[in-house]
């Protein structure tokens, strides 16, 4: 089914999913070109970089546009490459094996929310006069969306546009806080409120006349990238610079931000691959007790819990890309409006793009904290590298929208599509029965993840089951019942990541990383089941009242035997860090 969300009334390896492993050859030589340049251009250059060096930070952003990095997403007609979003993804990943947050973000903010607004939604003439300079990074991109009084609630801003008497202008008003790039960029996607309610795209030069910039924050962390806030007092833009439609702009602003999402969850992963790499190295070397601390058992605990997420991670990075490459494969590449289509169609896999997002800045602030743990107290003295890892990616819950809206939009858009009857989530609840139904032939194979694919059926059901509870109690008001609706976001991520895990084990060939893919599919899918039940149980504490609670309560307990594995997972990350221990990360992850 080519929709967003799809996966929770589908069977597990019901159809194949993308994964690493179906790059092809010229994916592939852009990865490695990519590691080449993170690993000699951008990792000994870190230091100087946080000092806040905009001259050198932007001579590597003008090498990425002389490598072609800054135009996988710029149709060719325009100087860019018009490659597909699994290359957009690999050169975010790969980038972050510079160990180097600041110029990720500098990179990122450009190359992405900076510039696909102007790929997209721009007309000819926008696209012939920018995209050119913004591909070699001879201008600066920036994003200007959020102000002092709206954040995540972007259209209440209280940015004003005014059309001029002469007709030639729109008078722009307003603040924006927060802008990455906003010292070093010429050019700012912004947006404002067409004579006070009609939310629009604008394109501002830094020449603006009215236009200035703020002093640089002071950060927590990414402090070698540009983050100030843009002023705008009767700036005078040309009405030519309109992006997209008056009033438009909501989707402008938005569909950016889905993109941003699925980059920032490959940009994690990256930087999840780095940190496991940098504390295998300290603690191969660091010695307590007459050996090397990597031999102790929480320490391997410790080297296992990094590796599984940054394995879900994976699974479900490049399985979200390879579902929009595939969407996008469909729009006719003669149309017009081809660019425009884009992200609509990125916009049918908001759910996936959002679960990428949060999960993946969460395993980042799980392995950069994990890591930290391992380098002891030198983890905490800044000579060494993981205080600057764990500060910088506190930022990644926050921005491309907070984890707590991007749990609300997963939520909100299981309940939109239930509703509206876009996925069939109603026959799928009422299939579940009261009876053990949900043990079936799904997983009726003896293979080695017998077990684990039973176990995610009875979750997908289990979870489909208090989804429908709950959608029963409150309707369409389940939109208001934010901590309910986040408990159900991380039950529908769950089964992603497990549903993931598994076809890409199910998928790959005998290869010699394929046992520890088994003991790190099974170790998940463990952890996982028992984590869906607990989950279950609170929702149907906040759905059904008495007297009926006690019946669905049975019914949940009902799966509760199919969602037990019964695998010793202690001794399942002993065997996961051995392995590590004697190959490398890169032999794990693909």
């Amino acid at each position: 089914m080519n929709t967003g969300g799809a996966f929770l009334t589908s069977r597990v390896c019901s159809e194949e999913i993308f994964t690493r492993e179906k790059f092809n050859d010229e994916q592939n030589e852009i990865a490695k070109a990519v590691d080449e340049f993170a690993i000699e251009r951008i990792r000994p250059n870190k230091i100087a970089i946080e000092k806040y060096d905009e001259k050198l930070s932007l001579e590597l952003l003008r090498e990425c546009g002389e490598m072609g990095l800054l135009s996988v997403d710029i149709p060719e007609e325009f100087d860019g490459l018009g490659l597909d979003k699994v290359t957009t993804a690999i050169v975010a990943e790969r980038l972050a094996l510079g160990f180097c947050s600041s110029f990720a973000t500098t990179y990122g903010a450009h190359s992405g929310i900076g510039t696909l607004p102007i790929v997209f939604f721009g007309n000819d003439d926008q696209k012939r006069k920018y995209l050119p300079k913004l591909g070699s990074a001879e201008w600066v991109a920036a994003y200007a969306l959020t102000e002092p009084e709206s954040g995540s609630d972007a259209l209440a801003a209280k940015t004003v546009a005014r059309l001029s008497e002469d007709g030639k202008h729109y008078i722009l008003n307003g603040t924006k806080q927060f802008i990455t790039n906003a010292a070093w960029a010429q050019v700012f996607t912004t947006f404002a409120k067409v004579d006070g309610d009609k939310f629009t795209g604008f394109i501002v030069e830094r020449n603006t006349p009215g236009l200035s910039i703020g002093p640089e924050e002071k950060k927590m962390g990414v402090k070698g990238s540009s983050t100030c806030s843009v002023y705008f007092e009767d700036a005078k833009v040309p009405v030519e610079n309109v992006l997209g439609e008056i009033g438009k702009g909501a989707a402008i602003a938005f569909n950016s931000l889905n993109i941003g999402r699925f980059k920032l969850g490959a940009a994690a992963l990256g930087g999840s691959k780095a940190v496991i790499e940098e504390a295998l190295a300290y603690a191969s070397e660091r010695r307590q007790f007459g050996q090397p601390i990597r031999n102790f058992d929480q320490l391997k605990g410790y080297f296992a819990d990094m590796v599984i997420r940054t394995f879900a991670l994976d699974c479900i990075v490049y399985r979200t890309i390879g579902l929009i490459d595939a969407a996008i494969a469909t729009i006719p590449s003669d149309s017009k409006a081809y660019n425009k289509h884009v992200p609509e169609t990125i916009e049918r896999y908001a759910i996936e793009a959002s679960m990428v997002k949060v999960y993946g800045s969460e395993a980042m602030a799980f392995v950069a904290d994990t890591g930290l743990q391992v380098f002891g107290g030198n983890g905490f003295i800044e000579e060494y590298p993981m205080a600057s890892v764990l500060r910088d990616s506190r930022i990644d819950r926050v921005w491309e929208g907070t984890n707590e809206i991007n749990r609300q939009i997963i939520s909100g858009y299981f309940l939109k599509k239930a509703l509206m009857e876009e996925l069939p989530i109603r026959d799928a609840i009422n299939r579940i029965g009261l009876e053990k139904s949900h043990i079936d032939a799904a997983a009726a194979d003896q293979g080695a993840l017998f077990a684990e694919k039973r176990a995610f059926e009875a979750a997908r059901k289990l979870t489909l089951y208090v989804f429908g509870e709950a959608v029963s109690r409150f309707g369409q008001d389940l939109r208001n019942q934010q901590q309910l609706g986040a408990t159900l976001a991380d039950m529908f991520t769950d089964i992603y990541l497990m549903g993931s895990a598994i076809s890409r084990y199910e998928q790959q060939a005998s290869t010699k990383s394929k046992n520890v893919w088994l003991t790190i599919v099974r170790a998940l899918c463990s952890e996982k089941t028992q984590s869906i039940f607990v989950a279950a149980e609170l929702v149907i504490f906040a759905a059904v009242q008495p007297p009926y609670l006690e019946k669905a309560l049975e019914q949940v307990n009902a799966f509760r035997k199919e969602l037990r594995l019964t695998g010793n997972v202690f001794q399942m990350k002993q065997e996961i860090a051995d392995y590590l221990y004697a190959d490398t990360a890169d032999a794990i992850f693909g």
